[in-house]
This record gives C-alpha cells, structure tokens and sequence, in this order.
C-alpha cells in the first residue's frame, strides 16, 4: 500500500469516527423537558417560621396574605452551575380593597437578595424549578395557621 493510500484511508477513518462520534453525542443530547413547576420558600419575618410550597407554573399559590403567580422558570443544565430563576408576580391582598402588586420580575435561586420582594412581613425565595407530570394537589394554595394569627394586615 502506498503512503498516500494510507493517509487516506487514516482521513477516511477519521471522518468516520467523527461523524459516529458526533452522532453518538447528538443522541444523548436529549432535549431536557421544560420546568412547569415550581418550589417556593417562604419566610414570615415576624414569627421566624419558613415554610416550602410547590405549585404549577400560573397557578394561583398563597402564602400569608400573599398571592404568588410563577410566570416562567429556567434550570440551568446539570452540566452547569446549579441555577434556578422563576419570572414571579406577587401580590398583596388586604380586606376590602383590590390586590396590590408588590413584585413583578425573576429571582434567582442562587442570589435571592439581587431581584427579591420588599415586603415588611414575608420573603419569598426561589427553590428549584421540576418538571411534573401532574399536580400533587388539586388546590395550590398554600396558608399557615401562623400567617393567619400574625397577619397585620387581618
């Protein structure tokens, strides 16, 4: 066999290997679902006590005398760092007047203080977004019994 035979029949070899090789990638590449829902955590500043909520992405979730809408939610790949953001709308409701929208944009999982609600009595952070196949409850709604008795606002 010639020299330039064999160099290329090593290119040919080399193209092929490639090609399986970037096939092979391509397949395990699957496309990660879309998160369409939501892990929340809740802070009530007055009594200390946290408490973790999940809903489905524009459910209507409670915590206190807030309602809390997740509009969207990224996850980063797992070959990243670990990241979390939800696109959030809250809003406070109070006896007798209209809802008043508090916060309106994306938290971040790993920097809850960059984009978080001002409010004096809760905090809310993001957790984790997931893909669930169903809700685990019909209702997404989601109230302590100490929200109820600390709530200035009741």
């Amino acid at each position: 066999m010639s020299d330039k035979n064999r160099r290329i029949g090593y290119l040919l070899l080399l193209v092929l290997s490639l090609t399986a090789a970037r096939a092979s990638y391509a397949a395990q590449e699957e496309k990660l679902p879309e998160p369409n829902a939501i892990t929340l955590q809740g802070l009530n500043k007055v009594t200390g006590r946290t408490l973790k909520f999940d809903g489905l992405l524009g459910t209507v979730m409670r915590f206190g005398n807030l309602e809390i809408v997740a509009r969207r939610c990224w996850k980063a790949p797992p070959e990243e760092r670990p990241e979390n953001a939800a696109l959030l709308e809250i809003s406070e409701l109070k006896r007798g007047e209209p809802p008043v929208q508090v916060f309106l944009g994306w938290m971040f999982s790993s920097s809850p203080s960059l984009s978080g609600i001002e409010h004096p009595v809760y905090d809310i952070s993001v957790i984790s977004c997931d893909v669930k196949s169903k809700p685990e409850t019909d209702d997404a709604t989601t109230k302590t019994p100490d929200d109820e008795k600390t709530d200035p606002q009741r």
